[in-house]
């Protein structure tokens, strides 16, 4: 009998570490990638300054608070076991509460566990832990009002006697801490929405674009663009946009960047696509952009991209700015010690841009790709990007016009053309045929062209366009 009542004092801890690991393994197992941006996306300094201008306190210290903690958030199993740890800690304050209150309290543990859904719901739009933090205050400071109010008498409360059972209060937290964990793994739009977008980011910076392609369908790029511009820069990046540009969705130019989208996702991208190019200028512009919408004005993700950029330009002066300001964060002591022997190299260096003038002249997408590809000629990257571009716009003669120059670099025996290339120039050549000279068409192209044609003389439209969906031709007409 009295090992039965010491294990029953204990139900309530165990009860508590239990919602413990189902939280974090929920959040771990559903948000990932998720945990992993909202890190890049905070911001911490231990330099006064850094609260003198970003917080007015005490009315902010919720998101200070929060800021510190989103640092650790980089590796995932501690930002899932600290979102976890700050519900049950809220539980805990209410399980007080009701310790206090009412008569017969061990078996009403399940009270304290209403409002965990409640709580999970509002976690998943919280990108900055302050709305969380702030209920959890609000539960603290509840606790702490409930003690003073039961100093002097306590389980002044009652409820009926059949809740007083012990497997219904063990049932009923059950319940409530399912239901919040199923809230949790199944999310909203939003929060799938961001999980899904932040795991390919964290693919398109390792450089995993082949992970990509497998990861995204056909049919999710054409129906989700931020999908979509991710697989047509993995393409670009693999050499295949040419032949899986249209079956993925490609319909125009825009296509490829966000354009005066201030949203942190769409210039995360953005700075992705031009930095995978080479192209630092519209990278850091990009990047300076992104900063702006964190809560600081300012993240650890555009900070660390920032350093490494201007290392990689044998700039010191801007590299040692940003190692400078990590280097007073709490968790970035390994990662700005490993880049100091290389900004030591990099003393007394003269960047290239100081001295040639600007790095990129920054216009619209497709004249910045059409100097990339006047500076960088062999780069078969930049002659995609302008080539799918223009047939994107369904612009035959601004296609041939170019490819007559690209060609000379890329396709100098004319052989070896891409289909999709090889059905554009049979479009053209149908109203002027000395387009072809000089370049091979693949017998089969030839076929399936003349086929395709006859279809459409027939009236057979819809047909047409069916049988040779994957082609140029379907996209034209």
């Amino acid at each position: 009998m009295k090992t039965l009542n010491t294990f029953r004092r204990y139900i309530p801890l165990l009860s508590l570490l239990i919602s413990v690991i189902v939280l974090c393994v929920s959040w771990l197992v559903s948000y990932p990638y998720f945990l992993r941006w909202l890190e890049g996306y905070s911001f911490f300094s231990t330099l006064p300054d850094f609260v003198d201008i970003h917080y007015d306190l005490p009315g902010d210290l919720m998101k200070y608070i929060g800021a510190f903690l989103l640092q650790f958030y980089s590796v995932p199993f501690s930002g899932a076991l600290i979102q976890a740890l700050i519900a049950v800690l809220c539980v805990s304050c209410l399980w007080i509460c009701v310790k206090r209150l009412f008569a017969g309290s061990e078996s009403f543990l399940w009270l304290a566990f209403i409002p965990l859904p409640v709580f999970v719901h509002y976690q998943l739009s919280d990108l900055t832990l302050s709305r969380a933090l702030t209920l959890l205050m609000v539960a603290f400071i509840v606790m702490l009002l409930v003690i003073m109010l039961t100093v002097r008498k306590k389980h002044f409360l009652h409820l009926p006697s059949f809740l007083k059972n012990a497997v219904v209060s063990s049932v009923m937290s059950l319940i409530l801490l399912a239901s919040a964990a199923t809230l949790l793994v199944k999310g909203n739009d939003n929060t799938r929405g961001y999980e899904s977008v932040a795991y390919l980011e964290y693919l398109g910076k390792n450089k995993q674009w082949d992970r990509i392609l497998q990861t995204v369908s056909q049919q999710e790029s054409i129906n989700n663009e931020y999908k979509r511009k991710y697989v047509l820069l993995a393409l670009v990046n693999t050499g295949r946009l040419p032949e899986y540009a249209f079956s993925y969705g490609l319909s125009d130019s825009d296509d490829f960047l966000f354009d005066n989208i201030q949203e942190p996702f769409c210039l995360g991208f953005n700075v992705l696509f031009y930095n995978s190019l080479g192209m630092y200028n519209p990278a850091i512009y990009n990047a300076y952009q992104k900063s702006v919408q964190s809560t600081p004005g300012m993240s650890f993700d555009v900070l660390r991209f920032l350093a490494d950029t201007y290392l990689s330009l044998g700039d010191h002066a801007m590299a040692k700015k940003y190692l400078d300001i990590l280097s007073h964060s709490t968790c970035h002591g390994k990662w700005v010690k490993a880049r100091l022997p290389r900004l030591e190299q990099l003393k007394g260096n003269t960047p290239e841009y100081s001295i040639g003038g600007p790095l990129f002249p920054m216009e619209s997408f497709l004249p910045d790709i059409s100097s990339m590809y006047d500076r960088y000629p062999a780069d078969r990257r930049f002659a995609d990007l302008l080539l799918c571009g223009v047939l994107a716009e369904k612009d035959g003669m601004a296609f041939y016009n170019i490819f007559q120059v690209v060609s000379k670099y890329i396709y100098p025996d004319g052989k070896g053309i891409p289909d999709l290339y090889q059905e554009a120039l049979l479009l053209a050549a149908s109203q002027n045929p000395e387009i072809l000279n000089g370049y091979k068409i693949d017998e089969e192209v030839w076929k399936r062209f003349a086929d395709f044609t006859s279809l459409m003389q027939k009236g057979q439209t819809a047909q047409a366009k069916r049988k040779y969906s994957e082609t140029y031709w379907a996209y034209i007409y």
